[in-house]
């Protein structure tokens, strides 16, 4: 059985700090202590993966252990807690500190976001990975609109002496590559508000909408994934729009494993605390898999040679970490795959 994740809470943080870590999806377990220096033997025995620290009004001794702690410990992920009236100045520190910069209590939904980021030492996206995305977009609106301005060129040249039916085709087509536009364009949309968050929260069925999706798929046996749906209600308070969107790209995402060669099981499960959308992939393709980079936008689409993993992915992993969920993969000892989406229920 794997370990609950390790938090260290360091200094003087907002008190409710601590109870919003222990309430994060994955349960982690939270340590607190009053000072980096006094309370080093501690912190090691501990051995946390993630450390928060809070500085105080003298912080010159903290910094300086920090920076030696950082030496002896290269892996461990620092975040550096402080409140929106100081973070334009605490944010050069948290830079030379190599810590990411949590704004709390004004920023909570931020939290279990920037504790993924920290325990996967990520503090952004490589330049090339930005190269991609706009590569991508570019891809992703330049191809239906020269689609759409082909046909409408054609449609042109040629509207006079056509058949009825022949304008009604080619009216389709052009009506179809502009819906392709307008459908990349809203999920980019959807993208930059998944990021703040919920609009607004009611109660979502995640099991009636993973059953919307899979209705919607029109894929043969064998190139959809399998999907497994416990009994019990699996309704939590959310974003609607956010999480119909997240389960439509967590199907496709499955189904798209499966069509590469892959044996894809999509598993829904979860109780009063949280529900968990789970995919489990194996196959000989998965075995060059780079972990640290798979919500990376298009990365799944370089790993899937021919799939059209762009930004699902990663509007997947937005809206959880929005919900203040958890998105992880790990690889099993087996080698398969496995991905969690824990949202808090």
């Amino acid at each position: 059985m794997e370990r609950s994740v390790r938090i260290a809470v360091v200094g003087p943080v907002d008190d409710r700090l601590v109870g919003d870590l222990r309430q994060l999806p994955l349960h982690p377990e939270v340590r607190t202590s009053s000072s980096l220096v006094r309370d080093s033997d501690g912190l090691l025995r501990q051995q946390p993966d993630v450390l928060v620290i809070g500085l105080g009004e003298a912080p010159e001794e903290e910094i300086g252990a920090l920076r030696l702690l950082r030496q002896l410990w290269p892996t461990l992920g620092v975040v550096l807690v402080t409140s929106a009236a100081l973070e334009v100045s605490q944010t050069p520190l948290a830079k030379r500190l190599h810590a990411l910069l949590l704004v709390y209590p004004d920023s909570p939904g931020q939290l279990a976001a920037i504790i993924e980021q920290a325990r996967l030492l990520s503090d952004r996206p490589r330049a090339e990975v930005f190269v991609d995305l706009a590569r991508g977009i570019a891809d992703e609106i330049n191809n239906p609109l020269m689609f759409a301005s082909g046909h409408l060129q054609l449609l042109r040249a040629s509207f006079e002496g056509l058949p009825e039916r022949s304008r009604r085709d080619q009216v389709a087509a052009v009506l179809a590559g502009i819906a392709r536009i307008t459908a990349s364009v809203d999920r980019l949309r959807s993208l930059s508000q998944a990021a703040n968050g919920p609009r607004r929260r009611e109660p979502v069925d995640l099991a009636l909408l993973l059953q919307n999706a899979r209705d919607q798929t029109d894929l043969g046996e064998g190139e959809q994934a399998a999907m497994q749906i416990e009994p019990g209600p699996h309704v939590m308070r959310g974003d609607v729009d956010q999480l119909t969107l997240a389960m439509a790209e967590v199907v496709r995402f499955a189904d798209d494993l499966a069509k590469s060669g892959a044996t894809s099981v999509l598993h829904l499960y979860g109780g009063d605390q949280a529900q968990t959308v789970s995919v489990v992939a194996t196959g000989s393709a998965l075995a060059s898999w780079q972990l640290p980079t798979t919500f990376e936008p298009y990365y799944p689409s370089r790993a899937l040679r021919g799939q059209s993993q762009g930004l699902g992915l990663f509007l997947l992993q937005t809206v959880v970490l929005g919900h203040r969920g958890q998105a992880t993969v790990r690889r099993r000892p087996d080698g398969a795959l496995h991905f969690d989406f824990v949202l808090p229920a």
